[in-house]
């Protein structure tokens, strides 16, 4: 498997730097390569004037997944002179058509991971063709939101794929179709999928989701809807967990064609104010590369140490500023990075 490296923006590197220590050791070494760091984003604009430099998009083409760490703001790039660096990911999922995310968070009080699987083509997640901004003063703004059957569909198929047998777990669905055309297809599509499946699932309407997440239920299984509702609901359910960096996420193409076919992050983005104090959690970088590790049979072992050892490192309670306990003095991101990384491949070398 070649994984293409790009440490992106802000706390990208710092927060990266620990699993592709793991990707690089003896236990993946006759599995793995990796390439890079390749540059993108802001940096990558501050580097070459480009967000998506030529050879970063070349050697994601010859890849079969990348590991990103972040793309958005950083501290030495000018905000002024790079003022959407978003773009260049916007760009790599359009380029490789990596139009579903997968999100799971893992919710370290009692070990369960919940997964949010959402549409990142089609739906809110358009193109600049479907928005039209306003002057500000008189004009109108308007952004257009267009679902086909086929993406609900998609999304609805890979949820069901990834749900397995878990009959004590809930599978939600959430809309809002008491307002919107396009949640009305969502849930008749969603219901046709599930029923054909054989799938247990609940319509839940967005805002009674909302509520629902952020209170003390215990947390779904499952949850598939739409690109936008679908970002807003994971940070609750990473609210719940306790930490935005305890969310792992892949944007991922479900069908054949040629260069990667995902691209695996942190949910955290670049925190520009964390970067450079080896403070940040890369939790979420170790659960995106668990996700990464489970695409394959032979490294499936490693996925599950991935996900046990960052359950066992947070349970001793020294851990990154955002998970401390008041009175404690929190760990840097350096530190429970190679303690997660030992305590890997200490995990994956027993069950092989």
């Amino acid at each position: 498997m070649r994984i293409a490296w790009l440490p992106g923006d802000g706390v990208g590197f710092e927060v990266t730097q620990g699993p592709v220590q793991l990707l690089r050791s003896p236990l993946l070494a006759d599995l793995v390569e990796v390439t890079g760091p390749w540059p993108v984003g802001a940096t990558g604009f501050h580097q070459t004037g480009e967000l998506r430099p030529p050879e970063t998009f070349e050697a994601c083409r010859e890849a079969d997944a990348i590991l990103l760490g972040a793309v958005g703001e950083d501290p030495a790039v000018d905000k002024a002179a790079c003022p959407r660096p978003e773009l260049s990911l916007v760009g790599l999922r359009r380029e490789f058509d990596l139009r579903v995310s997968v999100r799971e968070v893992l919710s370290p009080s009692d070990g369960q991971v919940t997964t949010v699987v959402r549409n990142l083509l089609g739906g809110a997640y358009t193109g600049e063709e479907d928005h039209e901004e306003s002057d500000g003063v008189s004009t109108e703004a308007a952004d257009r939101i267009v679902l086909t059957p086929p993406q609900v569909a998609e999304v609805a198929e890979i949820a069901f794929d990834l749900t397995g047998t878990a009959p004590s777990r809930r599978v939600i669905s959430v809309d809002k179709w008491s307002l919107y055309a396009t949640s009305r297809l969502w849930r008749d599509v969603v219901t046709r999928v599930a029923d054909e499946r054989g799938v247990g699932i609940d319509h839940v309407l967005v805002d009674r989701a909302a509520y629902e997440l952020a209170s003390t239920r215990p947390l779904p299984q499952m949850v598939i809807t739409e690109g936008l509702f679908g970002d807003i609901l994971s940070d609750l359910i990473c609210g719940r967990a306790g930490s935005p960096a305890l969310c792992g996420s892949a944007s991922i193409r479900p069908s054949g064609g040629s260069g990667v076919s995902a691209l695996y992050e942190p949910a955290h983005g670049s925190a520009p104010a964390r970067t450079g104090h080896d403070v940040a959690n890369p939790t979420g970088s170790f659960l995106a590369l668990a996700m990464l590790l489970d695409t394959d049979d032979a490294t499936k072992h490693v996925a599950d140490a991935v996900r046990r050892a960052l359950l066992e490192e947070i349970a001793t309670g020294e851990v990154t500023y955002d998970l401390a306990a008041d009175g404690t003095q929190p760990v840097g991101t350096r530190e429970f990075a190679e303690r997660v990384v030992a305590t890997t491949e200490r995990l994956a070398s027993v069950a092989s």
